[in-house]
């Protein structure tokens, strides 16, 4: 089937339009493909940012940024798989904006194949997915996070806690906006719909890119609010 589609209408990569034909994946090249630029550590043990000092200057794998000591953030752990920019960036676009759902299950496969490096340490008890609001679901008609959780959810065999969640209330878009602005964009969006569930347990927020952080400690200072032991973070990409 795929090669008489291949024959009417040749694919071309959403990045770089050149043909895709023969390719594994039908909308990136492997060219594009292979342009991620991957974050390898020394990393900051908490928030995951890339230290500025050369590797020989890290003293421990579990040394925290100034930032982290100074203002430690509610989760524990937030780790990301390549930076956002470049053709990483384009491919998350072209998922969420131009609505290729196909690429879910190829971006997925980043994070299920760094998962065990990251977290085989202590796997999560659920998969919590950074949620979208009612409104932009519609708008989107794909909720990006969850598409990802689910993925993740299949191959470990973890559950999916889709409905712990809640973005009760629509913020505007955090594009464009400062650190600060952020963090007051999404103060009080989230809530915890069974607390209960909560109590103790340890679980791992799935989203498709870390820019301030902002959401995701809102998330996490919801959750652990609601009683969970520890809280993780874990993204596609992450802003430098």
């Amino acid at each position: 089937m795929r090669a008489v589609l291949d024959l009417i209408l040749p694919p071309r990569c959403r990045i770089c339009d050149i043909s895709t034909v023969s390719e594994p994946i039908v909308w990136v090249c492997r060219d594009c493909w292979l342009d991620i630029d991957y974050v390898i550590p020394p990393i900051c043990y908490q928030c995951g940012q890339p230290f500025a000092a050369p590797p020989e200057g890290i003293v421990s794998p579990m040394h925290r940024c100034g930032d982290c000591l100074q203002d430690p953030p509610p989760y524990e752990r937030a780790r990301a798989v390549g930076f956002y920019r470049g053709a990483f960036r384009s491919i998350i676009h072209t998922m969420k904006y131009q609505r290729v759902y196909g690429l879910v299950r190829p971006l997925a496969e980043l994070l299920q194949a760094q998962f065990a490096y990251h977290w085989g340490d202590g796997m999560p008890d659920a998969l919590v997915p950074v949620p979208l609001h009612r409104s932009r679901l519609r708008q989107r008609e794909f909720d990006q996070a969850l598409g990802l959780s689910h993925m993740l959810s299949r191959s470990f065999d973890l559950p999916l806690w889709a409905d712990v969640l809640a973005r009760h209330r629509n913020t505007p878009s955090q594009v464009g906006l400062k650190e600060e602005a952020r963090r007051h964009n999404v103060r009080g969006a989230f809530r915890v719909q069974a607390p209960g569930r909560c109590e103790g347990k340890a679980l791992l927020l799935i989203d498709d890119v870390y820019t301030t952080g902002a959401t995701a400690k809102e998330c996490a200072r919801v959750l652990r609010q609601a009683g969970a032991a520890r809280v993780d973070v874990y993204t596609l990409a992450r802003v430098e």
